[in-house]
């Protein structure tokens, strides 16, 4: 089979597309024949160098839709053989072979059959760990009520595009979203947002004490993070769950200063168990109806070192997603 091979961290040239073998379903595992994959930041991540669990070469990928093609031998089918189905993070793509090629076996537990509604491929491929993370951080995370208001900072990224929405559909009264460049106004109000911040590193001055928010999506990470607990109301909660900055690490942190009394801080990263239990068929039939749009940009697999550059560069708003 033909699979893109990460054999050492560096630049985009180290992803080869090679001949491999098919790989054989060891017991607890299902062989899935993959026919599009959803690439991530935390792709670009492993294939820089900093995911230091991940052994080289390796074949890079934590997300796919696909169809069942065959089990360990004498496992019994618990997914009938060529049902259309999903799975993300479980190893993927670090523990195991990824989803960068043309079959893949994930633990059979962590695969959720996702029913056929005729959507296109490269939408249903777009939407496996971009609705989970913005799911999970925003009804997990967040506790999103209908009614409350919602900021999201850095939300001209697939993810944020995609949160501007599904807090809309989650009944949020008021969605405000930032970005760095005034000419993406258009494209955030058309996805929904109610108000625009031109994004300095200082929102918070920008929002007066009647504007601030219940609740705050941060996806830039710790650069903004201090400016973002300031745009909360009291008793609001920030949650952090992307790192579109670069940087990990929140230095010269004061919980006591820098963390006004009664708001709130906490994280999401979510993990494969929160992918099966996710209420997918309600969310996929929102997509269906046009309730949630995903921007999505289709490649193939010979494009990769060109998808990778062009997510090195920020993504240019869309969900891009390779189809086999």
């Amino acid at each position: 089979m033909r699979a893109v091979v990460c054999e050492t961290p560096g630049p985009v040239q180290v992803l080869q597309i090679k001949q491999v073998p098919v790989p054989v379903p060891e017991p607890g595992q299902v062989l899935v024949k993959v026919l599009a994959f959803g690439i991530n930041r935390a792709e670009m991540f492993t294939r820089q160098g900093h995911s230091p669990t991940v052994k080289f070469p390796r074949i890079i990928g934590i997300e796919l839709v696909g169809r069942v093609a065959a089990y360990a031998e004498g496992q019994a089918a618990a997914i009938p053989i060529g049902t259309l189905v999903a799975t993300c993070m479980g190893g993927l793509g670090r523990e195991i072979p990824g989803s960068y090629a043309e079959y893949v076996c994930p633990a059979h537990h962590f695969v959720k059959p996702f029913p056929d509604l005729g959507l296109d491929l490269a939408t249903v491929a777009a939407l496996p760990e971009m609705l989970q993370t913005t799911y999970g951080s925003l009804t997990e995370a967040l506790n999103l009520q209908p009614g409350e208001s919602l900021l999201i900072r850095g939300a001209t990224s697939s993810i944020g595009l995609a949160a501007i929405q599904l807090a809309k559909y989650l009944g949020a009264s008021r969605v405000g979203a930032t970005t760095r460049s005034a000419g993406r106004e258009t494209l955030l109000k058309s996805s929904g947002a109610d108000m625009v911040f031109v994004d300095d590193g200082t929102v918070s001055r920008q929002i007066a004490a009647e504007e601030q928010f219940d609740k705050v999506l941060e996806l830039i990470g710790t650069k903004t993070l201090k400016d973002s607990i300031l745009c909360l109301k009291p008793k609001g909660t920030v949650c952090m769950t992307g790192i579109q900055g670069g940087e990990w690490t929140l230095h010269d942190f004061s919980p006591i200063t820098d963390l006004p009394q009664r708001r709130r801080l906490t994280s999401y990263g979510g993990d494969e168990h929160d992918f099966v239990s996710m209420p997918w068929d309600r969310l996929l039939t929102a997509v269906k109806d046009g309730k949630i749009n995903i921007p999505v940009r289709q490649f193939k697999l010979d494009q990769i070192q060109e998808i990778h550059t062009l997510l090195e560069n920020g993504g240019g708003g869309h969900k891009m997603v390779v189809v086999i």
